[in-house]
């Protein structure tokens, strides 16, 4: 089981990382101010990196 959860986040870690490039490469289109789209691509990184850590942290258990 903790095999399963480890390559579901560690997928879905790599796929927000993907997604993240994909905003950062279509920030300068957006509508919304500088500022915010940044905060929103952080969090979104923050957010990737915690994925694949916590599905490392699962193959090492």
């Amino acid at each position: 089981m903790k095999f399963l959860i480890g390559i579901g986040a560690i997928v879905l870690g790599f796929w927000q990382v993907f997604v993240s490039k994909q905003y950062f490469d279509n920030i300068k289109k957006q509508s919304s101010p500088l500022i915010f789209a940044l905060i929103a691509m952080i969090a979104s990184l923050a957010f990737a990196a915690f994925l694949i850590i916590f599905g490392v942290w699962q193959f090492i258990q």
